[in-house]
């Protein structure tokens, strides 16, 4: 869902008990209200950012469709595949091939089990059985390493979903009507540590 940046200042500013916007009897100079505006939205992206990072993959789905082709180092369908990321790319919620029983186990390349991965004993690396997504940083960018498959040349991509780094776009910020109350808690949370009463 998308929220306008007015609403999340307001409901930022209501959490810090900060939302006097009324009229006052006597006018009086507003730069601390733009500055202390200025505070809560330098936090925004910084907040939504950390409550994606942090939440169960269940509330960032659906996500958005990555649609980017495999490259296949040992022969099309044969060992592990190569999913490129998305230059907008934050987290990779759920990636599946045709010859897969089931989803992929999605980890980093900082995992304990990703060094298992080059394990010539196909009991101990993904397969199609408990497949693995491993997501790594590359010098061209984000990629899944999909461990693995045996099925050949007709081995498909059939699912992979992935979270966007957030982005203020015409004034609104796209984030899952699920985390918007952690994530005004966050942003309340970030202000907070940067200024005194």
């Amino acid at each position: 869902m998308t929220y306008s940046i007015h609403d999340i200042l307001r409901d930022a500013r209501i959490l810090l008990d900060r939302n006097a916007y009324d009229r006052p009897l006597i006018p009086t100079c507003d730069a601390d209200s733009r500055s202390f505006n200025e505070l809560i939205a330098s936090k925004i992206l910084t907040a939504a950012r950390q409550v994606m990072e942090e939440a169960p993959p269940a509330l960032l789905a659906p996500g958005r469709p990555v649609r980017s082709r495999l490259t296949w180092p040992e022969g099309v369908g044969r060992g592990m595949a190569i999913l490129p990321l998305p230059d907008d790319f934050l987290r990779l919620l759920s990636v599946r091939l045709s010859d897969w029983h089931r989803p992929a186990r999605i980890i980093t390349d900082t995992d304990p089990d990703y060094r298992w991965q080059a394990s010539p004993f196909a009991g101990l690396r993904g397969n199609p059985s408990r497949p693995v997504a491993v997501v790594c940083a590359q010098p061209q960018g984000h990629v899944a390493k999909l461990y693995s498959s045996a099925a050949g040349p007709d081995v498909t991509l059939t699912m992979a979903q992935y979270a966007a780094l957030p982005q203020i776009i015409d004034g609104g910020l796209e984030i899952p009507r699920r985390l918007y109350d952690a994530f005004i808690s966050r942003v309340g949370e970030l202000t907070r540590l940067s200024f005194t009463y």
